[in-house]
């Protein structure tokens, strides 16, 4: 048997959460299947070595050499298909990683873009690369019970959950599983200082608050800032630091609207570079530990959005990993456990009094802080990549496929691309 991890972003030293994903499947796959060849085919050229002995590292070129790799192997997984899938579509196994709410982040990326019809057309661009995609696969993966709900529905939608389909497999587990994005085992170990004593402003004593990500449109950075100016105004030492603003895939950065709002409401409060801190850039995979290992806390806040409720924020399990007390806002399946358990503290989105408070909570209630982190113990264990992919490589291992048959998915699935392929055109071309 021949698997291909179809990488869809950078994998090496600088990579974004499905880069990441993508290097953590194959080599769990290496390590849990050792009657399988696993080959991980990137988009760029490989900076960092294979994380197992027996898994081949390649750069795929461009979509033809990206097809080649497809023709080479049996099960291939991928977070999405380009249209030259369909030529492996008979001869292949298809799992397809849906980890987040495509279309809901979509609809926030879509802001970007000024006119309405042009909006309107790659908004409708992007709904019937998605019904593509879901017609292509045999195997779909979502993070949450909340995403797999979306993806059954829409699946049914589209007429893919046949009476033969409920009949072979009436949870539908086989068919649509459920996979959230995994923890590295062990902790974040202090190495060369990153932060304390290195960047100006932040001094060896101080606590350290980390948002350990990009600035898109659904996260309320600017909450988090009026929060610091709340808090500075009781402490001196305690400092804000942006880690990531230069996404590897392109997909945010400086020259887009949150990150450049976040950087100038601090320097209206007269924060910047004393209390709030931004890496413009992009901090290598491989010392992302480093920069957790000096933090105190992690902090992130969300918009009250539709994003928020099919969210699985990845930030979060590095923030598990290293076992650094949260402070978020509600809305996400993963802050009602950081609520709940506890493993810090949950607000209502947009109260910058209450966020505040939390910071405070965790940075004066010893007992209540060290609880949070022995409670991250156990999330660290159930998250662990080796736990969290075990639904996928069954999927490997088996033979078979709860999917619709391929016969009866043709058409529909011929349409389905004709559509997307007029469309996406359309849209390439300039028209409303």
């Amino acid at each position: 048997m021949k698997v291909l991890v179809y990488a869809r972003g950078a994998v090496g030293k600088n990579m974004g959460s499905t880069g990441v994903r993508a290097y953590h499947t194959a080599r769990v796959l290496a390590e849990q299947l050792p009657e399988a060849s696993v080959t991980l085919a990137v988009p760029n050229e490989p900076d960092i070595p294979s994380p197992h002995p027996r898994l081949r590292m390649v750069r795929y070129r461009n979509p033809l050499h990206g097809l080649y790799e497809m023709l080479r192997h049996d099960v291939i997984i991928s977070r999405n298909f380009s249209p030259l899938a369909l030529v492996v579509f008979f001869r292949k196994r298809l799992a397809l990683d849906f980890y987040s709410a495509l279309l809901v982040e979509w609809l926030a990326f879509a802001m970007r873009i000024r006119r309405p019809g042009r909006r309107l057309l790659w908004a409708t661009a992007n709904r019937y690369y998605v019904e593509y995609q879901l017609t292509l696969a045999d195997y779909v993966i979502c993070s949450n019970e909340r995403q797999r709900d979306i993806w059954v529905g829409s699946l049914s939608t589209l007429g893919l959950i046949t009476p033969q389909v409920y009949d072979e497999d009436r949870s539908l587990e086989g068919f649509v599983g459920v996979v959230p994005y995994g923890v590295q085992a062990g902790r974040p170990e202090p190495g060369c200082r990153v932060l304390k004593g290195v960047v100006p402003g932040i001094r060896e004593t101080d606590k350290v608050l980390i948002w350990n990500g990009s600035i898109m449109e659904w996260f309320d950075a600017n909450t988090v800032i009026r929060a610091m100016a709340e808090v500075a105004k009781v402490r001196d030492d305690v400092k804000l630091f942006f880690l990531g603003t230069e996404h590897p895939d392109y997909v945010t950065g400086m020259l887009f609207g949150p990150p450049q709002d976040a950087l100038q409401l601090s320097q209206e409060l007269g924060l910047y570079e004393r209390s709030v801190f931004f890496n413009v850039g992009w901090v290598p995979y491989h010392e992302i530990g480093a920069y957790l290992a000096e933090s105190h806390i992690g902090v992130c806040a969300a918009s009250d959005t539709l994003e928020a409720r099919y969210a699985f924020r990845t930030r979060y399990v590095d923030l598990f990993w290293a076992e650094l007390p949260i402070v978020c806002t509600r809305g996400d399946v993963l802050a009602e456990r950081i609520e709940s358990e506890p493993l810090g503290v949950a607000v209502a989105a947009g109260d910058v009094r209450a966020f505040a408070d939390g910071i405070l909570k965790l940075l004066e209630d010893e007992d209540y802080y060290e609880r949070c982190r022995r409670n991250m113990a156990a999330v660290k264990e159930e998250l662990s990549w080796e736990r969290v992919l075990q639904p996928l490589v069954d999927f490997c291992r088996s033979s078979e496929s709860h999917a619709a048959s391929k016969r009866q998915r043709f058409l529909p699935l011929m349409w389905r691309t004709a559509k997307y392929l007029v469309t996406y055109g359309w849209q390439r071309m300039g028209k409303d």
